[in-house]
């Protein structure tokens, strides 16, 4: 079974951006609070398998999500 990963992003502008593209582009992903010990900067990240990671972050630079990139 493949890691999950978590994105967290500066903004809930920026999360519900990034879910938006994801959903566009068919990339299974799960919207779930930021676990406190990783970061209080915005209340909801995302989750996704590990394999999906690159083409997700590919989406989020097209479309100029923000995401804590220091976090991955």
């Amino acid at each position: 079974m493949p890691q999950a990963v978590v994105i967290v992003f500066k903004s809930t502008h920026d999360v519900i951006k990034a879910k938006n593209e994801l959903a566009k582009a068919c990339i299974a992903h799960e919207l779930i609070p930021t676990p406190k010990e990783i970061s209080a900067e915005c209340g909801m990240s995302l989750r996704l398998e590990e394999p999906l990671l690159s083409k997700a972050l590919n989406l989020f630079q097209t479309a100029g999500v923000r995401y804590r990139d220091d976090l991955l």
